[in-house]
């Protein structure tokens, strides 16, 4: 009898009825990162940097925390874009400012460029300059890096090296800042344009979720004082009780991630004399249960859950009445 009801389950396929739902949940990872090196691990092993203006958002953020015992501040996805890259069009995770740099009180200069002692200022976008581009191939900085012996305004910088090349150099680190400063050096020049691009949106600046989710400023909680506008401090951080401020995006600190889970809910019906209920038979419906999600591309991350009726059955039967009427 086993066998026979086994045999009925290839039947499932054409009966299922299916109805999802998202869920997600908050993960802590306690690796110093910068806001951007965070960002792209988060969207690499989970979904995005996690979302916070939500009283479940918090819960759960705090969940995490508890989990480790983690009592101090991390990455959050909200971040203000003023200062960025060329290279796909991403925020500063190192800097190298001059002091007084960039002048955030000139709007008007919007476009930044590295000096012969490494340290980058901002001016004019229409002033002419040299400048380095950046290549696709990265395997050594000789092949990162080219520099360009022609004076350009920024913008027409940028369309020749993303015409010959990938963009306007971006720098990431301190090796990369002292090979373009040598080069510099090298050729005794005292300045070149480099990636580095001020928002359009300046001086009212959006902060913005990572994952491009709308802000809802009523459930946001800011901790007291917050945000600092003074400085360069585009990125935000939360406590283990949801309360944000921002900090420089070059900050190596922790950082929370937001995992979407899918949970698929199946209603099916089996036509079988005799017990259902069978460990035998739950195991034949449960793995081709496995197998259908599987054709329909949907990846099975845990053992599917039965619901228990009250009389402790799987299964119901269900009753039917003959229908004596002539149906069309």
């Amino acid at each position: 009898m086993i066998q026979n009801k086994i045999q009925l389950v290839v039947f499932l396929a054409g009966i299922l009825s299916k109805a999802s739902c998202d869920l997600y949940r908050i993960v802590l990872i306690e690796d110093p990162k910068t806001w951007t090196e965070a960002q792209s691990y988060c969207r690499e092993k989970y979904t995005d940097l996690a979302m916070v203006q939500s009283d479940e958002d918090r819960a759960k953020l705090k969940e995490a925390a508890n989990a480790v015992n983690f009592q101090s501040v991390a990455w959050i996805g909200f971040y203000r874009f003023i200062w960025g890259w060329s290279y796909q069009n991403t925020p500063i995770s190192y800097e190298k400012w001059k002091p007084l740099e960039p002048d955030l009180s000139n709007t008007n200069e919007a476009c930044g460029f590295v000096n012969q002692l490494g340290k980058w200022a901002d001016r004019l976008c229409t002033e002419l300059d040299y400048f380095f581009c950046q290549i696709d191939t990265q395997d050594t900085l000789q092949n990162k890096f080219k520099y360009i012996a022609m004076k350009m305004s920024w913008h027409d910088a940028q369309i020749h090296c993303r015409t010959h090349y990938a963009d306007l150099a971006a720098i990431t680190d301190d090796t990369e800042n002292t090979f373009l400063t040598n080069i510099l050096s090298n050729m005794s020049l005292i300045d070149a344009w480099i990636g580095l691009h001020k928002n359009p949106w300046i001086p009212w600046i959006p902060w913005l979720w990572s994952d491009n989710s709308s802000v809802s400023w009523s459930s946001m909680k800011w901790g007291s004082g917050q945000p600092d506008l003074n400085g360069i401090k585009d990125c935000v951080t939360a406590s283990t009780e949801g309360l944000m401020a921002n900090d420089s995006c070059s900050t190596l600190l922790p950082f929370y991630c937001r995992e979407h889970r899918r949970i698929q809910r199946v209603r099916f019906t089996v036509k079988s004399d005799g017990d259902l209920d069978e460990s035998a038979v739950m195991e034949a419906i449960e793995k081709k249960m496995k197998e259908i999600l599987s054709d329909q591309d949907m990846e099975i991350t845990s053992s599917i859950k039965w619901s228990v009726q009250p009389d402790g059955k799987i299964f119901q039967q269900q009753k039917t009445q003959e229908n004596t009427q002539e149906t069309p």
